[in-house]
């Protein structure tokens, strides 16, 4: 178990320094397609599986007790936060031009890579907002549900009483 967690979870160690090889622009350009297309999916699944989310919790197929969805939403909203913060701390980054050079090609090629981080339809930055818009639906329809349980339970309750009984 990591140490002062109380999690339950082992932590990884972590023995050497990680390190990254940069991509030529021909590599990148030979894994653009293959790595937009997989975002697109990985997209579409996750805005389907909250919108399944969201039509649970909305017909009453989703039921949590109240301690319950709060430890969710709390995961959720933590994650939803952890993505703002990445795309806050990386969208200047991001957005930096290369310093290739001074002539045309190096020029084309930095716009390029510009454009792949934070492209309005396939950058890095969009997707890092796409995942926090998903995260945020779950949220939201984690919310919803915990509150329709609430009222439903107060309204069974009062009724409860109504009737002469004790809860």
């Amino acid at each position: 178990m990591a140490e002062g967690t109380g999690t339950g979870t082992e932590t990884p160690a972590v023995s050497a320094a990680a390190t990254t090889t940069p991509l030529s622009a021909e590599q990148l350009a030979a894994v653009k397609p293959v790595l937009q297309h997989q975002m697109l999916v990985d997209k579409a699944v996750a805005s389907s599986a909250a919108a399944k989310l969201d039509q649970a919790a909305d017909s009453g197929k989703l039921t949590l007790d109240e301690d319950a969805a709060d430890a969710l939403i709390k995961a959720v909203d933590a994650a939803r936060d952890q993505v703002m913060d990445l795309w806050k701390r990386s969208s200047d980054q991001l957005a930096t031009p290369l310093q290739f050079g001074e002539n045309p090609v190096a020029k084309a090629i930095s716009a390029r890579f510009s454009e792949l981080a934070v492209g309005e339809d396939s950058g890095a930055a969009k997707a890092l907002l796409d995942l926090y818009k998903v995260l945020d639906d779950i949220s939201n329809a984690l919310s919803k549900n915990r509150d329709n349980t609430r009222n439903a339970d107060e309204e069974a309750q009062q009724g409860f009483k109504n009737a002469g009984g004790s809860w």
